[in-house]
């Protein structure tokens, strides 16, 4: 009798407590995520693209699940009627609408900077993710006669080398962030983003945005913002979106499996398929959502016309984050002194170690084996 009153004095005490203190801890939470998306969600001034605030594809506090219906339109310029989150697709499986508009506008941004570039035979070219201080350096090398070709003909050539380098480059840099948020960075400093470093959705949704993006500029009868809009909404029925509530499910399908927690949530699925063995990246489908549930896979960005015409060229990053020397000290262990990477050569090397680190710890990382110490095959003439 005594320990049963002594059991529910602390039970009453710990209830007491909860509220006293989780409470305000989850608004305090709440109030700097509601700052940071109006930070980072408004106007862009610049041209560049204006960043966007992402979420774990989990059924947890803070992830808007979304379908076809919740899209909206797509808005390069400002968040307006745009409709962001985790959709879930029976052939794509869970898609981060938010990271894939990112990698499209990036897409789109650096199609027009490098175009730009082209026809005014301009040498280098340099560019940044508006989220972090790593500087990608590109040097290209023209094929010869290219100053004497006739102008409309160039401007072809200018397009069709811009699509493929635009695409190549916004993937690269998708990658990149994974590796960066992987060894500590963090967009904004009071939130980790560790646990969602190569995610299951994340390199298939940023390659999509490529693949979306492209179809959208070469759409001209629309404007991008449109143009994105219907090749959005096509290409996630092709993958067969489902409803918001479909998507809640399949993630809450896999928790325990693929995940565990509500507000500080451990990933014990990642994807490290970033289409180096067979030149395709392959979604991971949750069991029993769909009927029709073959995964689609699709290509990375090839640079096949870029060497076709005659060119060639030079292309690293140079980190300048905190964590720079952890990942330049996986590549050059012999005692060099570089600043920068050759992202086509030295990503798969830096993504392996972290595989391995992620096998380590007990989780899943999407593939069948390693990664091959190979380069991209996109960076291949």
């Amino acid at each position: 009798m005594h320990n049963h009153g002594v059991h529910q004095l602390s039970s009453s005490w710990n209830r007491e407590m909860d509220r006293k203190v989780k409470k305000p801890m989850l608004m305090v939470l709440a109030f700097a995520l509601a700052a940071a998306m109006l930070a980072i969600s408004g106007c862009t001034v610049t041209g560049s693209p204006r960043a966007r605030l992402g979420c774990y594809a989990t059924s947890t506090p803070g992830t808007r699940f979304i379908g076809e219906k919740g899209l909206g339109r797509h808005n390069y310029g400002n968040a307006l009627f745009e409709g962001n989150g985790i959709a879930y697709t029976c052939r794509g499986g869970h898609i981060d609408v938010t990271h894939l508009r990112i990698s499209a506008d990036y897409t789109k941004y650096l199609y027009t900077q490098t175009r730009k570039h082209l026809l005014r035979n301009d040498k280098e070219l340099n560019f940044k993710l508006n989220v972090e201080p790593s500087t990608y350096y590109v040097r290209l090398e023209y094929p010869p006669g290219w100053n004497l070709l006739d102008r409309k003909y160039k401007e072809q050539i200018a397009h069709d080398v811009a699509l493929e380098l635009s695409q190549h480059f916004a993937f690269t840099m998708s990658v990149w962030h994974e590796i960066l948020t992987w060894f500590g960075f963090k967009t904004m400093a009071f939130i980790p983003e560790q646990p969602s470093a190569f995610s299951w959705e994340d390199l298939y949704s940023n390659l999509l945005g490529t693949i979306v993006a492209a179809k959208a500029i070469e759409d001209e009868g629309h404007s991008f913002d449109s143009a994105m809009t219907i090749a959005l909404h096509r290409e996630l029925e092709y993958l067969g979106i489902q409803s918001s509530k479909t998507a809640w499910q399949a993630a809450e399908n896999m928790r325990g499996k693929w995940f565990t927690g509500n507000l500080f949530v451990e990933m014990k699925q990642r994807n490290f398929d970033i289409g180096i063995d067979d030149g395709l990246i392959t979604p991971l489908i949750v069991p029993g959502i769909c009927d029709d549930d073959d995964p689609i896979s699709y290509p990375i960005p090839i640079l096949d016309k870029f060497f076709r015409y005659g060119f060639n060229m030079t292309f690293e990053v140079e980190p300048k984050e905190w964590e720079k020397a952890q990942i330049l000290n996986i590549v050059y262990r012999n005692g060099e002194k570089k600043k920068r990477l050759e992202p086509d050569k030295d990503i798969p090397t830096v993504v392996e170690y972290i595989r391995k680190r992620v096998k380590a710890r007990g989780w899943n990382d999407g593939l069948t084996g390693g990664i091959p110490k190979t380069p991209l095959k996109v960076a291949q003439k």
